[in-house]
């Protein structure tokens, strides 16, 4: 019986050096209580001297509470550090975000380890290889992408800290008799025999009876994974160069699958693999420019010649107001990050038109300062000189054959809360210098403001 034990260390061990985990390295172990986490524990801290305990309490079931002090009882036993972590209306928020219980509760899981761990932390789970093979039918049954068919990794660094997997080898079995010859108590979780649980189906009916017409069936999904990922090397190879919140058509249409470079461009943007179909949709050629696709805080939208991913939860725009006058500020500018508007006076009778796209003649006599420079926003319409009636500035963009990056950095020039100037494109009709003369001011000066935008 101490063999089981010697292998279980070793196998910690084994991982921790692999990873090159320094010996004053602070090693987070989670723990619910249970065989696994519990074997996980004793073989870390036999091992490694500096060991803590976290632990979730995630409010899901009437044995929360006994399973948080069961847990920090026992590292209280071992003499570590325990962390514990209680979660607050889970079952609320994830019925809100239209998400399952069990991938809340992992977010919530994994969000509070890093808290803990911080960057260049490390964390241990005690994953098994039953939690392997219920992983591995999850992603297919569930559609994810082939990629992930090969199931957790024994080591990785996406998260921004480490997670170690040392036990992916072992099956529970070996855990569970480690701990009996060692008089090691563990806690039994009760909704893992509840049958609501598409985990505990695949655990004691599908598992099951898959090992008994195809032994050996997760090897298979494990070479189908191998190949996959050179696809999303290639595919990612593609991405690395691209604005990350713009897919071009074009390097879509190279993609080994269109499915997959989709996938991965749009994951960061909270879009799941059931919404492929949908962003599918945006990409073919007779799309709708304008036509959107939501995940939770994100929208992507198809433009002319791309897809773009934005944010439902940006910030504030920035504006500048600017208050140019024939007398009292006949010259000034404005600094942004994007360039510098300027302006300056001409008697209306002197002026003339600069086909310059960076320049803009506007009567001033039709304008109300302060006026404001801001970039352009969804819903924004102006009516364009040469043009009848109203137009969104999003269509005139489109028309423009605008790319995403410039259509980003675009700003507008507003009086009263009216577009006067679509920066670098259109001039409203009502303010423009070719203006009726009816529109004008009999009393005041006839003065045309001329603006110049100079970009970075």
């Amino acid at each position: 019986m101490a063999d089981d034990w010697r292998t279980l260390k070793a196998a910690v061990q084994d991982s921790l050096t692999r990873a090159k985990v320094p010996a004053h390295q602070k090693v987070w172990v989670a723990v619910s209580g249970g065989a696994d986490s519990m074997a996980l524990l004793l073989a870390t801290h036999a091992v490694h001297a500096h060991v803590g305990v976290i632990h979730v309490d995630h409010g899901l079931r009437e044995t929360s509470k006994r399973d948080r002090e069961f847990v920090e009882a026992e590292a209280h036993r071992l003499g570590l550090n325990c962390r514990t972590h209680i979660a607050q209306g889970l079952a609320e928020r994830s019925a809100n975000r239209g998400e399952g219980l069990e991938a809340a509760a992992r977010a919530e899981r994994y969000t509070w380890f890093s808290e803990v761990a911080g960057d260049q932390g490390i964390v241990l789970l005690g994953h098994h290889a039953g939690d392997q093979k219920e992983t591995q039918l999850l992603h297919w049954l569930r559609g994810s992408r082939p990629e992930t068919w090969s199931g957790m990794a024994k080591w990785t660094t996406e998260r921004g800290y480490a997670v170690g997997r040392p036990f992916l080898s072992f099956p529970k079995s070996a855990l569970v008799q480690a701990l009996k010859a060692q008089n090691i108590t563990w806690l039994e979780d009760p909704s893992n025999e509840d049958p609501i649980h598409l985990r505990n189906r695949v655990r004691h009916e599908l598992l099951p009876l898959l090992e008994d017409l195809r032994p050996g069936w997760s090897d298979g999904m494990h070479r189908a994974a191998a190949m996959a990922k050179e696809w999303e090397a290639h595919t990612r190879s593609l991405l690395v160069d691209l604005p990350s919140d713009a897919l071009p058509l074009s390097v879509l249409n190279q993609a080994p699958s269109k499915l997959q470079m989709i996938a991965l461009w749009a994951k960061p943007y909270g879009f799941r693999t059931a919404q492929l179909d949908a962003l599918m949709a945006l990409a073919l050629p007779d799309a709708e420019v304008g036509s959107r696709a939501d995940s939770i805080h994100h929208s992507i939208w198809r433009e002319r010649d791309a897809l773009v991913a934005r944010s439902d939860h940006a910030g504030p725009s920035p504006t500048w107001s600017f208050s140019p006058h024939p007398e009292h500020a006949p010259t000034g500018s404005l600094q942004t990050p994007t360039g510098t508007l300027s302006w300056s006076f001409v008697p209306a009778s002197a002026s003339e038109i600069d086909p310059n796209d960076g320049s803009a003649q506007l009567s001033f006599d039709t304008l109300s300062p302060p006026l404001t420079l801001r970039p352009w926003k969804d819903g924004d319409q102006m009516a364009p000189i040469g043009m009848t009636g109203h137009q969104s500035v999003s269509n005139i963009l489109t028309q423009r054959k605008v790319d995403h990056l410039a259509r980003q950095s675009t700003l507008v020039v507003t009086s009263q809360s009216h577009i006067v100037w679509l920066i670098g494109h259109r001039i409203h009709r009502d303010h423009g210098m070719a203006m009726p003369s009816s529109k004008l001011t009999a009393t005041a000066p006839q003065w045309t403001l001329l603006l110049n935008w100079e970009p970075e």
